[in-house]
């Protein structure tokens, strides 16, 4: 674990090593996709409503993003160029950078404006990590991103369908839920000017 903490270090100071340094063991990667999924639920858990299959639907989500990104870097920027290793170990590294957004569950009002730049720049952090350990330009980079943001959002579906028909979710609740939140947001904006 404490490489991988050195290794996320490194990365916020947009120090990069091959893909085939960014290699973890499940004893690793379980615990940080885990940790990914409960701050993912307690972001969306106000979107989505309060039901059982909540957090099984926001963990699989999270592990199936993951592995979507790897696989879409890999096959995209692997075309272009043929270095050994996957990308899993990278993707999950600049995941966890995330993992400190867990204070804004605590102080929303007082990290909002630190949350939004350090959220922007673990993007920017990933996207050059992208960029400059695949020897590639930002364009296919950004197409990568954009292929794995269709397949994410057909295979998200997909997931959501099988919760719902196995009964573990219910997407009226959650359109619901989503639709109250919407109908709170301008009654409290009013109320505060």
């Amino acid at each position: 674990m404490y490489q991988f903490f050195l290794d996320a270090w490194a990365a916020l100071r947009l120090r990069f090593y091959p893909k085939t340094h960014y290699r973890y063991s499940p004893l690793i990667i379980v615990p940080v996709l885990l940790a990914l999924g409960l701050i993912n639920m307690a972001n969306m858990s106000q979107l989505l409503g309060h039901q059982a299959g909540i957090t099984a639907f926001i963990l699989a989500l999270t592990v199936l993003r993951w592995v979507i990104l790897g696989m879409t870097m890999q096959t995209i920027l692997g075309y272009y160029s043929k270095q050994p290793g996957q990308w899993y170990g990278y993707v999950l590294v600049t995941e966890a950078l995330i993992l400190p957004m867990i204070a804004m569950l605590y102080w929303p009002q007082a990290l909002a404006t630190p949350g939004s730049f350090w959220l922007i720049w673990t993007m920017v952090v990933q996207v050059t990590g992208f960029v400059r350990i695949s020897q590639q330009n930002v364009f296919k980079v950004a197409l990568a991103y954009i292929i794995y943001f269709l397949v994410t959002s057909l295979a998200g579906g997909m997931l959501l369908l099988v919760f719902n028909t196995m009964g573990w979710l219910d997407i009226n609740s959650m359109a619901q839920a989503f639709q109250q939140m919407l109908t709170t947001i301008p009654a409290a904006e009013t109320g505060t000017h």
